[in-house]
């Protein structure tokens, strides 16, 4: 009973202050990523894979694949947006650095638990190549089950690993 007492006194002081109390209408796990308005500038530029044939652009709000069969094209959006295309891709970064992307849910008013399940991860990792230390692009699956890597050159790309699993 005092609990209660105490919190509602502090409720009620915090509201006659002019301090507003929200609750989360989000899961807490949603608290430690960040919506990205754009992505990093650690991960732009052209990134090669060898096995797959496909380049992938990153600029500050496109993300374009191309491999030998299609080109996809994706805008980043912010989860602001009222209504999703199959374009669109809503993007985050982990408290450690990782980026997060996931497709734009076909729906109105998406919510953050709308983006978790199909999300893709994507980390900047270093490599040795030539006895030089160099950039890659490290796609992996959830727990690090499988990994693909992406160079910055397409030589880089022919003479490194591109995937473990």
């Amino acid at each position: 009973m005092k609990i209660k007492n105490v919190f509602l006194a502090t409720l009620v002081a915090a509201t006659v202050g002019g301090i507003a109390v929200t609750l989360p209408t989000e899961p807490a796990a949603a608290a430690k990523y960040t919506a990205l308005k754009t992505f990093p500038k650690a991960y732009r530029g052209t990134w090669y894979t060898k096995e797959y044939k496909s380049r992938l652009n990153i600029t500050a709000k496109k993300w374009k694949e191309t491999d030998s069969s299609m080109t996809m094209v994706l805008n980043l959006h912010t989860i602001k947006a009222k209504t999703g295309t199959s374009s669109w891709i809503y993007a985050e970064k982990s408290s450690n650095g990782d980026l997060f992307y996931t497709f734009w849910p076909e729906k109105k008013h998406p919510k953050l638990s709308d983006f978790y399940g199909n999300s893709f991860h994507y980390r900047i990792v270093n490599k040795t190549y030539k006895g030089k230390k160099i950039k890659a692009l490290k796609a992996y699956g959830e727990n690090d089950s499988f990994a693909v890597f992406s160079y910055r050159t397409k030589q880089q790309s022919k003479h490194l690993e591109s995937y473990h699993g």
